[in-house]
């Protein structure tokens, strides 16, 4: 059977989504260390919001759960090695 190009599209999609959520969040996060606690309620609520958005995405989608997965790891990874390393 062959593969539709629009679902391939869109699951491209949502994985570009979610590294982007994902980048967003760490970003965020780290802005939000920074800072200090100064607004931390609303960033707090914000980070929550956005890993349940990305729950729900991956939750859908057994490849693009995958590939998240994978994607966790590898930051999982490269955080103990940048630790280990100081």
């Amino acid at each position: 059977m062959f593969p539709n190009p629009g679902q391939q599209a869109a699951q491209r999609g949502a994985e570009q989504s979610a590294r982007q959520a994902a980048q967003d969040g760490m970003r965020a996060a780290q802005a939000g260390a920074r800072r200090g606690h100064s607004g931390s309620s609303r960033g707090g609520f914000l980070s929550f919001l956005l890993l349940v958005a990305v729950g729900v995405l991956v939750a859908r989608d057994p490849e693009l759960r995958a590939s998240v997965l994978q994607f966790v790891h590898h930051i999982v990874n490269v955080v103990q090695n940048r630790t280990d390393g100081s």
